[in-house]
């Protein structure tokens, strides 16, 4: 899987604002492709920015899609569009697990944006906690054709029950692969990348992670990690003053990274010993990005003498 890999094929009309991976008339042919490919299926669809409705209450968002085709050569679109199309019918006809026993060997944790186009909540729910800034922990059935995020967790026996499951499936899941970055001497940031959809929920896995691959057990000073999409988590162990460098690869693949197939946060985080997360980065004055030494941040900081 490449990094910073920015290939983004945007017509060359403006960018979409509903799918703005897309230029407006390349998002216009994905919405009606999309439309006619379930039509054809006997499913009929109605085209709303950046999702569809079908008559019978289904919702098919597009924003992943979207950034599929957006890096597929132009030859190979039709093909992306057509693969998506019959993983979506296949989801509709499989039957929804209604207990607990049913979902232990499928339910896996998953790190989602909090966003209701991504993480669905509905009011009063249990749907699984909040991680950090900007993000939650879900649980999805890990189905041999696609992956469901689970709602609400009530008819399973809420969090409490399936959070067992859901981290040993996610233990159990291959091994990501791991590369290591290195902008500076002295300063290292961790790729690890999965073939997944749980590459960034191995964010829940991080002291294994660094146990297995880097033989330290839970930094005494934390960590800056990044999860930009579905696929990458990003990680430098807080040890010095290369933290200057590591910081700016971490920016780099955060945003770089964000753009592509199920996005998750164009942040920087801090995760501290305990292992709570602290969001660092954020809008900077003339459209740059602030990097905000704050809170468990700043301490860690000082006690590395880094900040006064």
């Amino acid at each position: 899987m490449g990094l910073f890999s920015r290939g983004r094929d945007r017509a060359a009309d403006s960018p979409d604002p509903d799918l703005p991976s897309l230029g407006a008339e390349q998002a216009d042919w994905l919405r009606a492709r999309v439309v006619a490919e379930l039509a054809a299926a006997g499913v009929a669809v109605e085209a709303r920015g950046d999702h569809l409705v079908a008559t019978d209450g289904h919702v098919y968002g597009l924003g992943n899609l979207a950034a599929m085709v957006a890096t597929a050569p132009r030859r190979e679109r039709d093909a992306v569009v057509a693969t998506h199309v019959r993983g979506l019918l296949t989801m509709r006809d499989v039957r929804e697990p209604e207990t607990l026993e049913e979902i232990i060997g499928i339910v896996v944790a998953r790190v989602l944006p909090d966003d209701p186009a991504h993480a669905p909540r509905d009011p009063g729910a249990d749907a699984g906690p909040d991680l950090g800034p900007g993000l939650v922990v879900r649980a999805c059935l890990d189905f041999p054709t696609h992956v469901s995020t689970v709602s609400d967790l009530a008819t399973f026996g809420g969090w409490a029950a399936v959070e067992p499951y859901a981290i040993a499936n996610l233990r159990a899941l291959p091994a990501p692969d791991h590369q290591v970055l290195r902008p500076a001497r002295g300063a290292e940031v961790h790729v690890f990348a999965s073939d997944d959809l749980f590459g960034a929920s191995r964010l829940l896995l991080l002291d294994d992670l660094l146990a297995s691959h880097l033989h330290l057990e839970r930094p005494a000073h934390g960590a800056l990690v990044a999860v930009p999409n579905r696929h990458l988590l990003a990680v430098h162990v807080l040890a010095g003053p290369e933290v200057t460098h590591a910081m700016s690869t971490l920016i780099q693949l955060a945003r770089g990274e964000f753009d592509g197939p199920g996005p998750v946060s164009p942040e920087v985080f801090y995760r501290a010993p305990d292992g709570t997360l602290q969001q660092i980065t954020g809008p900077g004055e003339d459209g740059g990005i602030a990097v905000l030494v704050t809170g468990a941040f700043a301490d860690a900081m000082a006690a590395l003498g880094l900040v006064g």
